[in-house]
C-alpha cells in the first residue's frame, strides 16, 4: 500500500437503525421492520468501507454532537481530522449502490485531487471526500444538508476555498420508500437485494396481509482496521 494512503481514512456516518427508523419510513409495515431495513443497509455501508483499502472509522450517534446534521456531520470529520489523518472519506448507510471498487476510486482519487464528491439522483451526495486544509468546520455545518440543494452547495463551497474537486458517477440515495423501490429495481441480485425485498413482502395470515417484522441485529460499532497515524 502506498504510504500516502495510510493517511486517509474511510468514515462512516450514520444513526443507530432504530433511530434511522424512527425518522425514516421505507414503508415495511412499521418502526420495527423499517429498523430492520435500517439495520440491513448500516450493514452494508460497513462491509463496503471495510473493503476500501484504507482505515475505517465508524461515526454512530453516541459519537455525534450538535442539534442539526451540519453540525453532526462537521463534528465527525473534526474527529476524523483529530485522529491524524490528512483525507477523510465519508460515506452515509444510504447507498447499497456503492461499491467496494466505487468507494477505492474515491480514495485513489482524493491523492491527485482535493475533493471528492458522489452526486446522488436527488441533489444530495453519497460520497465525500476532502483534505485536511479544505474543511472548515463553522461553514460546513451551514451547508444546506439533506436538502436537493446540497450538492451544488457543496461544490462551490469547495471552489471558492480553492479545492480542486473531482465527481463520481451519480448513483440513488434511499430516503423513504419510494427510494427503496427504485434502487430495489436497480440492485442486481444480491443477497442484500433479496433480504431487502422480503423485508417489504407483506405476508398472508388468515387472509390478512401482514408484514414480516423480523428481529434487528445489533450493529455494533467497529474499530479501526489499524491504528490511526501519528501526527
Amino acid at each position: 500500500m502506498s504510504p500516502s494512503l495510510t493517511r486517509t481514512a474511510v468514515l462512516l456516518f450514520t444513526r443507530s437503525a432504530g433511530e434511522e427508523a424512527a425518522h425514516k419510513s421505507f414503508g415495511a409495515g412499521g418502526r420495527g421492520a423499517d429498523a430492520a431495513v435500517a439495520a440491513q443497509l448500516i450493514a452494508q455501508a460497513t462491509a463496503t468501507a471495510r473493503q476500501a483499502g484504507v482505515d475505517f472509522l465508524y461515526f454512530g450517534s453516541d459519537q455525534q454532537a450538535g442539534g442539526t446534521f451540519g453540525q453532526r456531520l462537521s463534528s465527525a470529520l473534526a474527529y476524523g481530522f483529530g485522529r491524524g489523518y490528512e483525507r477523510l472519506v465519508v460515506i452515509g448507510n444510504d447507498c447499497p449502490q456503492l461499491t467496494p471498487a466505487r468507494l477505492r476510486q474515491a480514495v485513489a482519487a482524493l491523492e491527485t485531487t482535493d475533493a471528492v464528491l458522489g452526486p446522488d439522483l436527488d441533489g444530495g451526495v453519497y460520497l465525500l471526500g476532502v483534505s485536511r486544509a479544505f474543511f472548515a468546520a463553522d461553514v460546513w455545518a451551514a451547508l444546506p444538508w439533506q436538502t436537493a440543494r446540497l450538492g451544488a452547495a457543496l461544490a462551490r463551497c469547495l471552489h471558492r476555498a480553492g479545492a480542486s474537486v473531482r465527481r463520481l458517477r451519480p448513483l440513488a440515495g434511499i430516503n423513504n420508500a419510494r427510494h427503496l423501490a427504485r434502487v430495489l429495481r436497480q440492485l442486481p441480485a444480491t443477497a442484500l437485494r433479496r433480504r431487502l425485498e422480503q423485508l417489504r413482502r407483506p405476508v398472508r395470515v388468515a387472509g390478512r396481509a401482514l408484514r414480516l417484522r423480523p428481529r434487528v441485529a445489533a450493529v455494533a460499532a467497529p474499530l479501526p482496521l489499524r491504528g490511526p497515524p501519528v501526527s
